[in-house]
């Protein structure tokens, strides 16, 4: 009844604007960005937040609750090193690949140049090898500047949600200068392949790296429980989810799996300036907050942010797999990885044995997890069951995550 109502009241405004009034324009307010909701509506820990400052203060703590998190990096020593991986200069050629894939309306950052400014400079050789000079000192240096580290988090409300009085339904999108983007969008291209090469990326991680997408991850998750029901066997699934994941990242922890896949010293220490005293401000509708300090975490949608990610999470999932066979009794379980999502799978020709692998395997993931100062978010974690059998599933034993 009250969807019908709506649908009548507005198809009567329209027909008045389109016959009466005759001036389109005033559908216009309808179609426009929807503002984000008063701060004082917005509650951090059940406390309203009265003022600007309030709000900035609760955004700063929520996007950065991890910043005083304890990480074991002894984690990492039984990780062997990858091969080795030369890091030649930069040539004008990535970067003339990199900015044509560059959309022009793409909203400018904090230096208010867009990509449109950038290709007609990139156009100019002279201009291309001054700034591909600049890029390899940046290499050699072992330095990024800190006019590039200021970042401008965009507060947006997060899809699909009922309520937007709390600070979980939204989320922060990352605008920085044009042209440090650039840069960074050549070094990704560069990780993305060594660390292919190298192999010090899992055959299972499927985030963040290229030519892995979700697609990818669908026909294998089909094809293998196809595979087993041939075999009669079925297929049982644990979805667990990595809470606030961009923001958690270790940089201390990162620096390590860095060296751990054998970049050169000069990119580590590259990394390790890229890093260091990095300040976001916050908007929310046209407020602006002050700066704020930045030392953990990578910025989301940021070009660096998807290999970075990847890379932290490779010894990770190389400490399960490992740990999975020192254990007395065999634990058939496999892993596949999607950035800050996770599948624990099993495959037996009951369900009781997949449900306690699972757990015993959820367990050790959630303890390694700990160790690298990330968080499983127990509330969104999910059990499926995949079978060929049309009668009702035997209810099973009640697990508590």
């Amino acid at each position: 009844m009250v969807c019908t109502a709506k649908r009548e009241f507005f198809d009567d405004k329209i027909h008045k604007i389109a016959s009466s009034n005759k001036r389109p324009w005033d559908l216009i307010s309808w179609v426009r960005k929807k503002s984000l909701p008063t701060i004082e509506s917005i509650l951090y820990k059940n406390c309203l937040c009265n003022t600007l400052s309030d709000l900035w203060n609760a955004l700063h703590k929520s996007y950065n609750s991890a910043e005083n998190r304890l990480v074991n990096t002894r984690l990492l020593n039984k990780i062997p090193q990858a091969d080795n991986i030369e890091w030649p200069p930069f040539s004008s050629q990535e970067f003339r690949d990199t900015i044509a894939k560059c959309s022009s309306s793409s909203t400018p950052g904090p230096d208010h140049i867009s990509w449109r400014h950038l290709k007609v400079m990139i156009s100019h050789n002279t201009c291309l090898e001054k700034l591909v000079h600049i890029a390899n000192a940046y290499i050699i240096l072992e330095y990024w500047p800190s006019h590039f580290k200021l970042a401008n988090s965009i507060v947006i409300p997060k899809p699909n949600k009922m309520l937007h009085n709390i600070l979980s339904s939204f989320q922060p999108i990352i605008l920085l200068n044009t042209t440090s983007k650039l840069v960074e969008k050549v070094v990704n291209n560069r990780l993305q392949f060594h660390m292919t090469a190298n192999g010090f990326l899992d055959p299972n991680q499927l985030g963040g790296i290229r030519q892995r997408s979700t697609t990818d991850a669908g026909v294998y998750l089909t094809y293998i429980i196809h595979a087993e029901w041939l075999r009669q066997c079925y297929t049982s699934i644990i979805a667990f989810d990595i809470a606030q994941f961009f923001p958690s990242l270790n940089h201390e922890f990162l620096s390590i799996c860095l060296k751990k896949a054998r970049l050169n010293t000069n990119v580590v220490g590259f990394f390790n300036s890229y890093h260091s005293n990095r300040s976001t401000t916050y908007t929310w509708n046209n407020f602006s907050s002050p700066a704020f300090n930045t030392n953990i975490g990578v910025g989301q949608g940021l070009a660096l942010s998807p290999i970075l990610s990847a890379i932290y999470l490779a010894p990770v999932i190389k400490i399960f797999k490992k740990r999975l066979k020192n254990l007395k009794e065999n634990i058939p379980t496999d892993i596949l990885s999607f950035v800050d999502d996770g599948l624990l799978i099993s495959q037996e020709k009951s369900y009781s044995l997949p449900s306690s692998f699972l757990l015993c395997s959820y367990n050790i993931m959630s303890k390694i997890l700990t160790n690298a100062g990330l968080v499983m978010e127990h509330s969104k974690t999910k059990l499926f069951h995949f079978t060929r059998a049309r009668h009702p599933l035997t209810p099973l034993t009640t697990y508590h995550w």
